[in-house]
Parts: structure tokens; C-alpha cells; sequence
């Protein structure tokens, strides 16, 4: 993994996204609208499946 940032996997539509792991705002997957992460105080809580960076 690179640091700071990680791939996740949309739980409703499969669309992968590259986040912050301490995102300070709300995430939506581009395609869907499905929340992705929401922020949570540290590290941002994630909704989906993270895979690794390539």
C-alpha cells in the first residue's frame, strides 16, 4: 500500500475509487452515489472493500 491513500471497491455498483484514509469530508462513488468513506475523527470510516494499489 501507498501510505496514505487505498483503492476501494463501491459495495453497490463494484466501481473502484482511490481515497484519503483520513478524509475530513463525506466520499461518493462517482458512478453509483453510494457513500464511500465519511469522516470519523483519525482515520475515515470505509464503506466497501479496500483492494490494494497497483
Amino acid at each position: 500500500m501507498t501510505g496514505n491513500f487505498v483503492k476501494v471497491k463501491c459495495k453497490d455498483c463494484s466501481n473502484e475509487l482511490i481515497v484519503f484514509v483520513k478524509a475530513t469530508t463525506t466520499v461518493k462513488c462517482d458512478a453509483c452515489g453510494a457513500t464511500i468513506t465519511k469522516p470519523s475523527g483519525g482515520n475515515a470510516k470505509i464503506f466497501g472493500e479496500k483492494t490494494d494499489l497497483e
